[in-house]
């Protein structure tokens, strides 16, 4: 149990901090609704949370724990059987690997900071990958593996494309950085009956998701997510598709990009920021279900006209009652895929601007990305941030398309 002198002396001095506190130091049988309450108020302002379900944060509440530490401790050994899960609230903790069994002779190489989520190894049991010492005061949630392993399989479809590895080694999935995929969901992918398909097994597998390039992620997925989102828009919002004008010239059935990215943080609870609605739109433009009314590449959170595929036709038909009813039931398993493969489609975007466009942010998401990379562990946090600076993205559609052959450098089709 967490003392009250601890948590006096390690909280922010609000006595709201300290009371969200003391309410995850009770038992879970002891919590109370508006101890949930009171938890759930803090959790949804935590990065790591920030993507999760409603449903599974509030049972993240009923079984997590408040962990503070001070500066110098080591949580876990690189070999250890892992027992907790745990995410970042406060502080930072250094990251070290060693190539013998020596702990002398681990280095860091990286640091996890507020909002990072490690620990995913208790699934299967595996050894710990790394080290892990606190860089200072840190405080932390952490779940216990019975109840970890629970809320994923409740709750599989929301949380694998969300738990990341924070080193970057994950010996069991070696060619992802993203924690792979269970039988289970692959098996709810391969349905055969169309309704079935778009009502039970929306959500692909992330690791799937990942080694397609841009224009072959889940299109018929993704053509249905657009169809979903225009028809409850026109249901609930039918003035933001509508003939604009612009510098004297007509723009037919349209939306504006600021509006639409108001319109997702308004109508659900699982968008939490303008960026993260960006990125969900992203994946729509990506795939041609959205379209710039000048073909510009990439959504903008601006005075932008942007139209849906079906629109691109001349008096295109509204959407009858049992579309828009179906549309209603699908809603909510549309914004959980947009929301799970947004953040990817965002950073697609960001790699593909010229380097002196990139904004301070940009170059943040660059380098967080940089840090679950396998490859780069062994390179400085300096290193990284030059890196984010200069990296440009490029994809190639066919396998097998030479990069460089000899002494010359071939470029393959890239989109």
């Amino acid at each position: 149990m967490i003392s009250q002198k601890m948590v006096a002396a390690h909280s922010s001095s609000s006595s709201a901090s300290a009371e969200w506190i003391a309410c995850l130091d009770k038992r879970p049988e002891e919590r109370s609704g508006e101890d949930v309450d009171i938890i759930l108020a803090r959790l949804k302002s935590v990065k790591a949370f920030e993507k999760f379900h409603p449903a599974l944060l509030q049972q993240i509440c009923l079984c997590g724990f408040y962990e503070c530490l001070e500066k110098g401790i080591t949580l876990y050994r690189q070999g250890d059987i892992g027992t907790n899960w745990y995410a970042v609230l406060s502080g930072s903790l250094d990251v070290k690997v060693s190539e013998t069994a020596n702990y002398q002779d681990a280095v860091t190489i990286c640091t996890l900071g507020i909002g990072t989520a490690f620990g995913e190894s208790i699934l299967d049991n595996t050894p710990r990958h790394a080290t892990i010492v606190t860089r200072e005061f840190s405080e932390l949630l952490r779940i216990e593996q019975r109840e970890f392993r629970t809320l994923w399989e409740n709750y599989r479809q929301c949380m694998a494309a969300l738990l990341v590895p924070p080193y970057g080694v994950m010996e069991s999935c070696p060619n992802t950085d993203r924690m792979p995929d269970k039988e289970t969901m692959s098996n709810n992918s391969s349905g055969s009956s169309s309704k079935h398909l778009k009502k039970k097994s929306f959500i692909q597998s992330p690791t799937k998701l990942q080694s397609k390039c841009i224009k072959q992620v889940a299109s018929e997925k993704i053509l249905r997510a657009g169809k979903v989102l225009r028809n409850i828009i026109l249901s609930r919002a039918p003035h933001m598709i509508r003939d604009r004008k612009y510098h004297l010239k007509s723009y037919r059935q349209c939306c504006m990009g600021t509006e639409l990215v108001d319109w997702l943080l308004q109508h659900t609870s699982c968008v939490h920021s303008r960026v993260q609605a960006v990125g969900m739109w992203q994946v729509l433009l990506e795939e041609g279900v959205l379209n710039h009314v000048d073909q510009e590449q990439s959504f903008q959170d601006k005075y932008l006209f942007y139209r849906f595929l079906e629109d691109e036709v001349e008096d295109a038909p509204l959407p009858n009652e049992d579309e828009m009813k179906e549309s209603e039931e699908e809603l909510q398993d549309t914004l959980l895929l947009l929301s799970q493969i947004g953040p990817d489609a965002h950073l697609r975007m960001i790699l593909q601007k010229q380097p002196g466009q990139r904004t301070v942010d940009d170059l943040e998401i660059i380098y967080e990305e940089l840090l679950h990379i396998k490859a780069l562990s062994h390179l400085s946090t300096t290193v990284k941030r030059e890196l984010a600076g200069v990296l440009i993205f490029e994809s190639h559609a066919k396998a097998g398309t030479y990069l460089i052959r000899g002494r010359k450098e071939r470029r393959g089709t890239s989109s």
